[in-house]
């Protein structure tokens, strides 16, 4: 796989004070321990209009389209000069032409990291950027852009406006925190495919296992009294 020229708009801010800044995630066996993967192959060709909602089984994921519409489980899509994606993967992809933003939380939860597999629709001398963020629960953000294809590919000969060797072509991306502190992740891009969105399976706060343990004693007490 060929190397991508990546632009970084790393934020100054952290998602939480005295924190170390994210580090890019380029792998996704990076992605920290312990992690699930979303490949959209228990799905097949869903659509999901602006506004819509797709959830994930437990784990639980959530997919929301802020503006614009996507496909869950899409296994084919033209990418124009960025060649053509299916051939037995089943993937997310952005259905609406113009930028539209995608929307990924963690059931109200913060994860630690996640990364995917990226690619988007171009046109000859039309291209275009994916730009993903992650927030933080503070409202705090970091974020990574990648540039077109054109502009990202080393050595490929677009003087005919087509790739080479980009059938099922992707790009792997991610950012990882040194805590789990990311609330939601938002994705943004004009015909943006994502496939194997892998992520640290987030972990509940000590302070919710207590209120959990104290909801289930309360429940208990009152069942012994109406006894």
């Amino acid at each position: 796989m060929r190397n991508i020229l990546v632009t970084l708009v790393l934020g100054s801010t952290v998602l939480v004070s005295g924190q170390a800044s994210a580090s890019i995630i380029s792998n996704l066996n990076n992605v920290a321990a312990p992690k699930q993967v979303v490949d959209f192959n228990d799905v097949n060709g869903l659509f999901f209009g602006s506004g819509s909602t797709y959830v994930t089984n437990v784990p639980q994921v959530t997919f929301s389209s802020l503006n614009g519409d996507f496909t869950a489980g899409q296994y084919v899509a033209d990418l124009g000069i960025n060649g053509l994606w299916g051939a037995g993967k089943s993937f997310l992809s952005f259905d609406t032409i113009g930028d539209m933003t995608l929307k990924i939380d963690f059931g109200g939860l913060k994860t630690r990291s996640f990364a995917a597999e990226w690619s988007l629709y171009e046109e000859a001398g039309d291209f275009r950027n994916l730009t993903v963020t992650a927030w933080g629960v503070d409202g705090s953000s970091e974020s990574f852009t990648i540039q077109s294809f054109k502009e990202a590919l080393d050595g490929v000969d677009i003087d005919d406006n087509e790739l080479l060797s980009s059938y099922n072509y992707s790009f792997t991306r991610g950012i990882k925190l040194a805590n789990a502190d990311i609330a939601y992740v938002t994705v943004q891009g004009d015909g943006v495919v994502m496939d194997n969105f892998t992520y640290t399976v987030p972990v509940p706060e000590p302070t919710s296992y207590a209120l959990l343990l104290a909801g289930l004693g309360l429940i208990g007490l009152v069942a012994r009294r109406r006894m």
